[in-house]
């Protein structure tokens, strides 16, 4: 378990409309569980049991010289009268379907980071979930091919004022073929009843990995537009359902020192971006948003990724180094950046982080903290020029990123806290509303892929 403090779930003063009710453990995290379920999270992780915290009441004298007396009365009782029988639980009727999202209207657009990690045949990556119960998802451990989770994702995301989706976009194998890892979570987006109601981009990540992983970059800059652009125009950036803005495409890029080396010298990357905002236009689009992530406040590294011809910044996530400082620090990057003036940026907020190892510095805000940074966060946009994205755009690190410790999504601890902070502070929708879970009609789990993994 981490260090972070556990405070009481706001989902314990929720709204009756949200019809959660927190089961308090006794290592005080928190479940779902309905009113009247007797059930958990399906595909929860086990929970170590402890004794209970309330002491029982000592024994008072006056009872123990008539024990006998009440032992027998209680013995009498119990074959005077049928006991009653505990009742198997009942069974939820299953729906036809998820019911369909009403998507609530933002004064912003705001986007999530995705994590798709979540594969059938990679159970480790939930090792670090299994070590911290209580970021359990609602979804348990799922696979994120199966459609049916990237409807439900959908579902919650655009009923509590997400847009879009950034998801990471990995490339593997030889260069001038794409193979892709991964990518199975866009896969099911795209084929998902839902698809038509959310929108999505990528994340390039393309810093080196080395090793089977074969390339992630470009072996240089013929391969960037005779291989991987055309790819990402014709797969992603023509769908419906992919993000433009301005009719330009988003392309978010994480390593732009791996990208300016790939195309031989940092010189070399503007003619090339241009060459690829130019192949857009034939296929209908203004040209493209190109996004480099920079997670700090150097002015060099500011005019390095500027003089690469990016439009904006972004951070996946920040370097916090005082936990109990977690919104003060990320206010005063964002706030730094802006007045730097070098290269625009798009705000990126964060929920917590630990690392895939606990190597980070473990923290987490509660729901409560996370909204009153959200808030902070959306008058910073305010004070940006309002043609550029800095003012329209806002990202959340991160929806899914169980193992890493930074996750927005329906779990085990704050239930749909942080979710709801989002709806509060980007939406004029009614604070009160009506959250679901699998479970709430007959749908899960979604683990089977994963149990079948374990058995073997």
């Amino acid at each position: 378990m981490d260090s972070v403090a556990h405070p009481v779930s706001p989902l314990a003063a929720a709204p009756p409309a949200h019809r959660i009710a927190p089961v308090i453990e006794p290592d005080m995290q928190y479940c779902f569980s309905r009113a009247g379920s007797p059930r958990a999270v399906r595909s929860a992780p086990p929970i170590t049991r402890y004794p209970s915290r309330i002491a029982a009441p000592a024994a008072s004298w006056r009872w123990v010289p008539c024990w006998g007396i009440t032992l027998g009365l209680l013995l009498a009782c119990t074959t005077a009268f049928p006991q009653p029988q505990p009742s198997a639980p009942a069974r939820t009727r299953k729906a036809a379907y998820i019911p369909p999202p009403e998507p609530v209207k933002t004064t912003i657009l705001v986007g999530a980071h995705n994590c798709p990690l979540w594969v059938a045949d990679e159970p480790k990556v939930w090792d670090q979930v299994v070590q911290h119960p209580e970021r359990t998802p609602a979804l348990g451990f799922y696979d994120q091919a199966n459609p049916e989770v990237a409807d439900w994702e959908t579902k919650w995301a655009v009923e509590h004022g997400i847009n879009f989706f950034v998801y990471c976009w990995y490339r593997a194998g030889k260069a001038d073929t794409v193979e892709t890892k991964y990518s199975s979570a866009i896969e099911a987006l795209l084929k998902s009843r839902f698809a038509n109601q959310f929108k999505f981009t990528i994340m390039w990540e393309n810093q080196p990995r080395g090793g089977a992983w074969g390339i992630s970059g470009v072996s240089g800059e013929r391969d960037l537009l005779e291989t991987l652009a055309p790819f990402w125009i014709t797969n992603y950036f023509r769908q419906p359902s992919y993000l433009k803005v301005d009719n330009k495409p988003l392309l978010f890029v994480y390593d732009a020192h791996k990208l300016a080396a790939d195309l031989g010298g940092v010189t070399n990357v503007p003619r090339a971006f241009e060459q690829m905002r130019a192949a857009c236009r034939p296929a209908g689009f203004a040209g493209l948003y190109l996004l480099s992530e920079y997670r700090g406040l150097d002015p060099k590294e500011l005019q390095f990724r500027k003089e690469m011809g990016f439009d904006y910044t972004f951070a996946y996530v920040w370097p916090i180094y005082k936990p109990e400082q977690a919104v003060a620090m990320q206010l005063d990057y964002i706030r730094k950046t802006r007045d730097l003036n070098i290269l625009p940026e798009i705000v990126t907020v964060s929920q917590g982080w630990t690392g895939w190892r606990n190597e980070g510095p473990l923290y987490r805000l509660p729901p409560a903290e996370f909204e009153g940074l959200l808030r902070e966060a959306k008058a910073i946009l305010a004070t940006m020029p309002q043609q550029d994205l800095s003012s329209r755009m806002l990202l959340l690190d991160n929806w899914n990123e169980w193992s890493e410790g930074h996750y927005l999504a329906p779990h085990r601890q704050y239930g749909f806290g942080y979710l709801d902070a989002i709806r509060k502070v980007f939406s004029d929708a009614p604070a009160e509303h009506k959250d679901m879970i699998p479970e709430d009609i007959g749908f899960g789990p979604y683990d089977s892929a994963y149990q079948a993994r374990q058995k073997q």
